[in-house]
Parts: structure tokens; C-alpha cells; sequence
């Protein structure tokens, strides 16, 4: 898309903000309801947004539409930290909690790890598959592809360059466009992914134990 590092910043900084802001709100909601319900709540809007990205996500995404996107996105992971975090306490005797702790810590390192190796791997595999299928339109016995070639490289020609080069830096732009393409639409089957995936945890979530909303901060006693 041609994000500078500061736009791209940018982009992220509304979620990171956003979080900070719902955090607290979640670990209020948690002594409120039931935390498998936020964390329910959390996994169902993060799936919504996914959803969303999957619809809305292409190379003419402006930066207010990108903007909207990042904040879609973090909006449900608000709701999971704090909660899981207490869940993992229920049902744990007091003597145990620095256990806990320390599990729960390992756990999400590593998960973090996995889920990232996964995404990324997914994303790579998709846009080689993604680059194959649409590198099959693009051959001179395509006359869109034909057509594009021509046009861009007459554009490129009145601007001074000569006809061969014109034609070759005309075809160089279009893959480049290609890889362009390729690339958004793994990210798309990425999203579909993880919207998936997030719905099955909305319903998993319902599995977790029960904790007593007015006793948040305490571990339960074994």
C-alpha cells in the first residue's frame, strides 16, 4: 500500500490506544458478570471484525478505512486479557497462585509464537498460491492483460522512454501490481481464518468454569 514506517505507525497507534482504554473496562466487567462471558464477548467481536476485514480490505483502503480496520481488530482482544487471566485462577487453591502464574505466563509466549509462526506461514503459502492463479491471466493471449500492457506502456513512452523500454518497465509495474494483489488477498484468506477461528473460541468459552463476579480479585479456594 505504500505506507511510510510513521503512517504505518499511525495506523496502529488507534488500537493500541483503544486497548489501553478497554482494559480496565473489562477487568470492571469481571467482577460485574461472569468472566467466561466477557471472554465469549471478546472472541465474538474479535470474529465480527475479522469478518468485516475480510469484506473491506483492498488496495485502495484509505487511511481512515485502514485506521478503522486496526481499531475493529483490537476492540475484541480488549475484553480477553484481564478475563482469562482471572479465569485461570478459578477453582485454584491461594498457595498455588504464583504456579499459576507462572503457567499462565509460559502458555501465552508460546501461543504467541505459534499463532504467529502460523499466520505468517499461512500468508506466505496463500500469496505464492494467490500469484500462480492470477500470473496465468497475465500473458500476452490475454487481451485485458494485452490491453493494460499496451496502454501503460503508451503512457510510459510520452513521458520520453523509448518503446522497448516503455514495454519492459510497463510489464515490470504490472507484476508488481500482481504481488500487490496476491499479497491482499492472502491476507483476506488470513482473516477468514482467523474469523473462524475466533467463532469456535465464542462457543468454547461457554466450557470454562464459573467464577464469582464479586470476588474478581480473589483466587478461589481449593
Amino acid at each position: 500500500m505504500g505506507y511510510t514506517a510513521e503512517s504505518a505507525g499511525l495506523v496502529l497507534s488507534g488500537g493500541g490506544l483503544l486497548l489501553l482504554f478497554l482494559m480496565p473496562i473489562a477487568g470492571t466487567l469481571a467482577s460485574k458478570v461472569q468472566a467466561r462471558y466477557v471472554i465469549a464477548f471478546g472472541w465474538l467481536a474479535l470474529s465480527a471484525a475479522m469478518y468485516y476485514s475480510t469484506q473491506h480490505l483492498n488496495l485502495a483502503i484509505s487511511f481512515r478505512s485502514a485506521s478503522l480496520l486496526r481499531v475493529m481488530q483490537v476492540f475484541g482482544l480488549g475484553f480477553l486479557f484481564v478475563p482469562i487471566n482471572l479465569v485461570s485462577y478459578v477453582g485454584m487453591p491461594a498457595q498455588k497462585s504464583n504456579s499459576v502464574a507462572g503457567l499462565v505466563n509460559f502458555m501465552r509466549n508460546i501461543g504467541a509464537s505459534i499463532g504467529t509462526s502460523m499466520v505468517t506461514t499461512l500468508i506466505a503459502r496463500r500469496a505464492q498460491f494467490h500469484q500462480v492463479n492470477l500470473a496465468a491471466h497475465f500473458t500476452q493471449g490475454q487481451p485485458a492483460f494485452t490491453q493494460a500492457a499496451k496502454a501503460l506502456a503508451a503512457r510510459l513512452a510520452i513521458r520520453g522512454l523509448d518503446t522497448s523500454r516503455a514495454a519492459s518497465q510497463a510489464n515490470a509495474r504490472l507484476y508488481r501490481a500482481l504481488i500487490a494483489q496476491a499479497t491482499t488477498l492472502a491476507y483476506i484468506d488470513t482473516y477468514w481464518v482467523l474469523a473462524v477461528g475466533a467463532a469456535i473460541m465464542f462457543l468454547l468459552s461457554f466450557a470454562l468454569k464459573k467464577n464469582e463476579p464479586g470476588a474478581a480479585g480473589e483466587v478461589a479456594a481449593g
